[in-house]
Order: C-alpha cells, then structure tokens, then sequence
C-alpha cells in the first residue's frame, strides 16, 4: 500500500471515529432495535387497545428512537455524516413511521370531523392515534420504559435525556430556567420603569384625603368662630346655653385639630411617595 492510500484510510477511519457524539453512544447503536421489533414489542403488549392506538404507539416510539439516534449519530449534527449503520437504522424508522402514517390516513373514517360526542367517549381515531404517538414520543416515562426495554442500566439515563426537545431535556430544562430568569428579569426592568408612575399616582390619594380634611377643618373652625363671635360677653367670655352646649363645643374644636393633623399627616405621605417616584426615576436614568 503506498503513502497516499494509506493517509486516505488514516482519514476515513478519523471521520468515522468522530462521526459520533462520543464512544458511549457509538457503542449504544448496537443496542437500538429494529424498526420491526419496535412494532412487534408494542403489540404484544398492547392488550385490548385499539388499532389506532397501537399504531400511535408504535409511531411515536419509532419518532423517539429517531430523535435519540439523530442526535448523537454525528458530532455535528448532521445525520447525513453519521456511520453507515445509523443512517440505516434511521431510514428504517422514518420508512415505518411514513408507512404507518400513510396506513392510518388512508381510512375512510381518518379524516372525518370528530364531535362532542366522539371526545366524550374516545371514539375519534385521529385523536387516539395523535394522543398515543406524542406520549411514546416525548413523555418521561414513554422513554425510560424504552430505555429499560432496550438499553443496558449504564446508558438508560442517557438516552431518557436525549429524547428531550433538542436532544436534550437537561438543556432544554435548563434553557427554560434561563427563559424564566430572563423574563423575570425583564419584567423587573419593567416595573421599574412603571414604578415613577405608580408612585406619583398613588401619592396623588393620601394628597386629596389631605387637601379633603383641610378643607373640612376649615369649615369647622369658622362654625366655631361665628359662634364664639356671636355669644361672646364684653369680658370676652364665651357663654353657653347649657354645660352640653359647651361640650359639643369643645368636641367640635378638638375634632377640628384631629382633622388639621390628620391633614398634615396625609400631605406628609404624599409627599413621602413623590419623593419616592422622584427618586426611583433618577436611579432608573442612570
């Protein structure tokens, strides 16, 4: 053999190394089922279920073991770089899904307008078929029953976790987690940005009450002024029809102080909460 073929086989044997995510899951495709086997699997469990039931099991867990393999068939996420085998084994299960897709359509009764009544009573085939493919394509526990099926004990959390959305559900958890943060973060700046507004719109409340309860004191304070102007003696006493006349009287000028320092108490709060909104606006400017 001389230098060149040599340095080619070198290379080819390189690229076929490398076509996989990692060795664990190279090793691993020796332990994928057969397209045929998948269906056999599901229908000798499958118990009383109906066809289409059956169909949507085995259709969604041909998409799954499509979804894990695609993902750590090549290194670069290119199925069309992977090894000889996995794309066969690939094309097997598209072929099967395809054909049992196909079979299921081509029912009379596939395409009819399920009712109230076919939800009630589960009879809509198109719903049960649907209903059974995305749970053995993407539930937790459609994939660890598959890995326990199929895989040995040292890969099944592997392949569980590949069978998330993106090949991943750890990513993709921890992708979700990053969204929340985010928006959690984002709707923080928000109602930053939102908080000046609040601030001054709900200070403008205690600052109403305020000016309310001024006014009220004012109004008091001359009912009592005209009456001590009018029953006022020449020694500046002022007299009284009765001793209960005085003390509606005096109840009257403390009610009036209660109402000036209430007054001033609300002004103060309103003041309080626009200094607030002046202040969160500057930081916000920063």
């Amino acid at each position: 053999m001389n230098i060149g073929a040599a340095l080619m086989f070198a290379l080819l044997g390189t690229q076929a190394g490398l076509s996989w995510e990692n060795d664990e899951d190279a090793a691993a495709l020796a332990h994928y089922p057969s397209a045929e086997q998948v269906q056999s699997d599901l229908l000798a469990t499958a118990g009383d279920a109906e066809p289409d039931e059956i169909a949507g099991r085995q259709a969604g867990r041909l998409m799954m073991l499509h979804s894990a393999l695609a993902h750590t068939a090549s290194s670069s996420g290119n199925v069309s770089q992977a090894s000889r085998p996995a794309r066969q084994l690939l094309d097997a299960y598209s072929q099967a899904y395809r054909a049992l897709d196909e079979k299921m359509q081509a029912d009379p009764d596939w395409r009819k307008k399920c009712g109230y009544l076919d939800n009630l009573f589960d009879t809509c085939r198109r719903q049960r078929f649907a209903r059974e493919k995305n749970y053995f394509k993407a539930s937790p526990r459609a994939a660890q029953e598959t890995a326990q099926l199929y895989f040995p004990p040292g890969y099944q959390d592997r392949f569980v976790d590949l069978t998330g959305v993106g090949g991943s559900r750890q990513r993709f958890a921890d992708y979700q987690s990053e969204r929340r943060e985010a928006g959690r973060a984002e709707r923080g700046r928000e109602f930053r940005k939102r908080l000046p507004l609040i601030l001054g719109g709900l200070s403008l409340i205690p600052l109403c009450i305020g000016i309310a309860l001024f006014v009220l004191a004012r109004r008091v304070g001359i009912s009592l002024a005209r009456y001590e102007f009018n029953n006022t003696s020449a020694g500046g006493v002022v007299e009284f029809a009765s001793f209960g006349a005085s003390q509606v009287h005096e109840r009257k000028r403390l009610f009036r102080r209660i109402l000036g320092n209430v007054g001033y108490l609300m002004l103060a709060i309103s003041a309080l909460g626009f200094g607030l909104a002046v202040g969160v606006q500057i930081a916000n400017s920063q």
